[in-house]
């Protein structure tokens, strides 16, 4: 049988067969590939909204939107440097901050979300913000991550009774999922992760580095 087999296979017709064969299955290939490249479609980008916090430039050249966690440390880690490129670009930078709290693995993550846009609804959205990232250590990995929280927003001289109302709104959780859900749409994978005017870039490492691509990005825009 095996004779057989090889005999045929030598034929010049059971050759050809074969190349033909390999046509049909690379050009199956290439359609399938092509059809998942279209369907990705192009890479989305960030574009700013009426219902996001900003700080600095009101319509600056540039915008930074930043997806953070408030209970990330690399987050925590990155904010005086944040802010240290906010003032160095007072006329030019608008930066915005979106929610994208890891629960799998920061259990405190989304009330602090909820708190800080709980404190958003009494105008003092950064002032929540700022505490959060400053005393992260202190709520972080607590167990009463909820009554030093309370405690902050007491500090800020917020309604408490409000307050304690609008943490648990589902208004509330569902502006952060939105964003959550954008942000992966997005590709973000980690925080904290910066769209420099709508673009996603890797994190900078030093202030003269993030400084660049600020001016970089503003000399660009005019």
């Amino acid at each position: 049988m095996k004779k057989h087999v090889k005999k045929l296979l030598s034929y010049p017709y059971a050759k050809t067969g074969l190349i033909f064969l390999g046509l049909i299955v690379a050009l199956f290939a290439y359609y399938f590939y092509a059809m998942s490249t279209t369907a990705q479609g192009p890479v989305p980008v960030v574009e700013v909204t009426a219902t996001d916090h900003v700080r600095g430039a009101q319509g600056g050249k540039v915008t930074l939107v930043e997806f953070g966690d408030f209970q990330c440390p690399a987050c925590a880690a990155y904010e005086p440097l944040v802010r240290q490129i906010v003032a160095a670009n007072p006329d030019t930078l608008s930066f915005v901050f979106r929610h994208f709290p890891l629960t799998a693995i920061h259990r405190n993550a989304l009330l602090a979300a909820k708190a800080s846009e709980a404190a958003a609804l009494q105008g003092k959205f950064w002032e929540m913000h700022d505490v959060l990232y400053d005393r992260q250590k202190e709520w972080g990995e607590t167990l009463n991550a909820r009554e030093i929280i309370l405690s902050y927003a007491t500090e800020l001289g917020l309604d408490m009774q409000k307050f304690s109302v609008d943490i648990d709104s589902s208004a509330i959780e569902d502006k952060i999922v939105a964003e959550y859900r954008e942000g992966s749409q997005l590709k973000v994978q980690g925080t904290p992760t910066f769209f420099l005017n709508g673009k996603m870039i890797e994190s900078p490492q030093s202030f003269e580095a993030f400084d660049k691509l600020i001016k970089e990005a503003a000399a660009n825009a005019q």
